[in-house]
């Protein structure tokens, strides 16, 4: 994608695919037996069944779900599980959903990592495979990356992302989920991550894309040096 090209700029066939997922997520209704866990474990099964990653913040992840039986879209079920919680769902272009906290309701004391935990990433663990490792290499290298960037710098937005990396360890195509609310840092994060080193190839059989959720506030970047003088 050239530095030009607004982030979010989709195609036709991207479009029509991006309308018929949110449907799906809408109409589609599945069979849950989920047992009352944390809520990180249950969002976790429930994009796995339909098809859909599920964003969480780790310090929500580790809050307790109720348990979940029955047949239902995927957003029902996530409305059951949240209900009384406080948290809400954005979907993004149908690639994924996000749960959050409203900014009015949450706590300025906490604080908030720049990422989710790796294993708390849909598809860090599939099977008896682990991949949690890989993906937390990816996430150092992507905050790398956009902390040494003044117009990608993270902090101050919240994005969802995804990113294919090939055999040779770097990211060969990137789709951002949602935006930040400027274009200029979308086309900056874009630029930044397209092409992005991970350093190394991905394990066999890992999951990709891999889903990535960016958060404001936190210690997300070394602080810049002043120059001596």
């Amino acid at each position: 994608m050239c530095p030009d090209t607004p982030a979010l700029a989709k195609d036709a066939g991207e479009q029509t695919s991006a309308a018929a997922q949110a449907d799906r997520l809408a109409g589609e209704r599945h069979a849950y037996a989920l047992p009352a866990q944390p809520l990180g474990d249950s969002l976790e099964a429930i994009g796995h069944v339909a098809g859909v990653a599920v964003l969480v913040e780790e310090r929500h992840a580790r809050r307790p779900a109720p348990a979940l039986s029955g047949r239902y879209t995927v957003l029902e079920a996530l409305r059951l599980l949240l209900d009384g919680s406080g948290l809400r769902i954005r979907k993004t272009d149908g690639e994924a959903i996000v749960v959050y906290e409203p900014a009015a309701s949450a706590t300025p004391a906490a604080p908030v990592a720049a990422v989710l935990a790796a294993g708390d990433i849909p598809g860090a663990r599939s099977g008896a495979a682990d991949f949690s490792a890989y993906i937390g290499r990816v996430q150092k290298a992507l905050l790398r990356s956009l902390c040494g960037n003044a117009a990608a710098r993270p902090g101050a937005y919240r994005l969802a992302l995804q990113l294919r990396v090939d055999d040779s360890g770097q990211v060969s195509r990137l789709r951002l989920l949602d935006t930040t609310g400027s274009a200029r840092v979308d086309a900056a994060v874009t630029r930044v991550v397209q092409g992005m080193d991970v350093g190394a190839p991905p394990p066999m059989g890992m999951p990709q894309p891999v889903s990535v959720l960016l958060l404001p506030g936190g210690a997300n970047c070394p602080a810049a040096r002043r120059p001596a003088g």
